[in-house]
């Protein structure tokens, strides 16, 4: 039996580099050979059980990786072995979307869920290779995105259209169109500034908001070199930070849509308020946070601006092709910096430099090439 090496999540802060079967290709799925993971700033807190994920052990660790397709199902014929390919890990077992996993690192919201993320496709790609439902495997351009059109140089870079796709899938689910003024609130996070690529990629325009007048001229510097990202500082009080983010909105009417991308501590906060009253008449709002406490909402503004609010859990496979199609085009750029790409073995320092690298610049992966 052939083998391979895998970080194994034993339980609640046990990771260990083991060597276990490498996987089969059975119908419907796709083994990756897998060439980089991106490591989230907050996967150290999943591995210490300190985040509470109702996970099955052991499992192969992984959120999603770039690789090169190692064999398919006996029923793929859209994805053939050598091709370069990016991964997504969320799962649905059935069309209505009645249930879906986040593969390997989450474990699920319901019962139903978890069942689905504890069997069959409970393994994800801190390893060698990895398996996949095929509808989860995306097809990507070698020749054009690691060309030198594009200037991504390695296949690392390429593991940032991971973070962008959230985005995406939130400018999407309220319908951002090119030429649109979109509010991105708070802005300057991993996810948040992924969205903010997103609409700019879009053809939208952003306005930028934080507590950071620092971190925003950066965030400014990073994506708005064409002049179609404005930045507004928040003060804390939400009909102050209205006004101002209404007149930073070309001829201050205010913006088409809000896409909120709240931490979890941020419940007690007016920016959510502040972001609402700068809409326009029909404006959006797309929720695509963590805040897990309740949050007051201005009922009286939202009836009268007969506005539109709309959750959105992570993104449909839609979203992912759309996001590579428009990465190869160039008019969505990837903009993270790589601090180091890691191996298996060094997994415990490489995990320790992910958890001190939120925010927009900069990302950890693991390499394997």
């Amino acid at each position: 039996m052939a083998t391979m090496k895998a970080l194994v999540l034993h339980g609640p802060n046990d990771l260990r580099l083991d060597q276990v079967p490498k996987p089969k290709a059975s119908p419907g799925s796709v083994v990756v050979r897998v060439k980089a993971v991106p490591l989230w700033d907050y996967l150290p807190e999943v591995i210490n059980g300190s985040k509470n994920y109702p996970l099955t052990f052991p499992l192969i660790f992984g959120t999603c990786c770039v690789g090169h397709v190692e064999e398919t199902g006996p029923d793929v014929t859209s994805l053939q072995p050598g091709m370069l390919v990016s991964t997504t890990s969320c799962t649905y077992e059935m069309r209505p979307r009645n249930a879906s996993c986040w593969v390997s690192y989450h474990g699920g919201f319901t019962p139903q869920e978890q069942r689905l993320s504890s069997g069959h496709w409970r393994d994800g790609c801190f390893a060698e290779y990895a398996a996949f439902p095929a509808e989860n495997v995306h097809a990507l351009d070698e020749a054009q995105l690691l060309g030198r059109r594009n200037g991504l140089a390695t296949i690392d870079q390429l593991t940032e259209l991971a973070s962008v796709i959230p985005g995406m899938g939130a400018a999407n689910a309220i319908g951002v169109r090119a030429g649109e003024t979109v509010l991105v609130l708070p802005a300057t996070g991993f996810f948040s500034s992924s969205a903010v690529a997103a609409v700019l990629g879009l053809g939208a325009n952003v306005v930028v908001a934080g507590r950071s007048r620092e971190k925003l001229q950066a965030l400014v510097e990073r994506f708005g070199q064409d002049g179609n990202v404005v930045s507004v500082v928040l003060t804390g009080d939400a009909h102050q930070d209205a006004v101002a983010l209404r007149a930073a909105t070309p001829g201050s009417r205010g913006a088409d849509a809000y896409i909120d991308y709240s931490p979890p501590a941020a419940a007690g906060t007016t920016h959510i308020e502040a972001g609402l009253l700068a809409l326009k008449h029909y404006g959006r709002c797309c929720f695509a946070g963590v805040i897990v406490d309740k949050v007051p909402l201005p009922y009286a503004l939202i009836m009268s601006q007969c506005l539109t609010i709309r959750g959105q859990f992570a993104q449909s496979r839609d979203d992912v092709i759309q996001s590579i199609r428009l990465i190869e085009t160039g008019n969505l750029k990837l903009t993270k910096t790589i601090l180091r790409g890691f191996s298996l073995e060094e997994h415990e320092e490489a995990l320790k430099l992910a958890g001190q690298s939120g925010g927009f610049e900069k990302m950890v992966t693991f390499t394997l090439y």
